[in-house]
């Protein structure tokens, strides 16, 4: 079975960051051994959501809807051993943007 490299970003993850709640957003890398390119994504999305580091923190956070987009997916050979840690990115507030 082909293994697949995926390069993820999430967004609206509410995790405990140095002992405070904050939303973030993460860019993380993946290896998948998978059939096909559309269940390497769907078995890399489970994982993701399911990961400890991603686990919300006790509160309400029913009105945010994490996500995850793969930017990049490419079939590897096998694949390498990596750092599989988060890099995390804060999260806009509504009406930040730049005009």
């Amino acid at each position: 079975m082909p293994w697949f490299r995926l390069f993820a970003c999430g967004e609206d993850f509410p995790v405990i960051i140095d002992g405070n709640a904050e939303i973030v957003g993460f860019y993380t890398t993946r290896y998948v051994e998978a059939p096909t390119q559309g269940e390497a994504e769907a078995l890399a999305s489970e994982m993701l959501f399911e990961d400890e580091d991603l686990q919300p923190p006790p509160g309400d956070w029913d009105d945010l809807q994490p996500r995850i987009v793969f930017e990049e997916v490419e079939q590897v050979a096998q694949p390498l051993d990596i750092d599989d840690n988060f890099s995390f990115f804060p999260m806009e507030e509504e009406g930040e943007e730049d005009y």
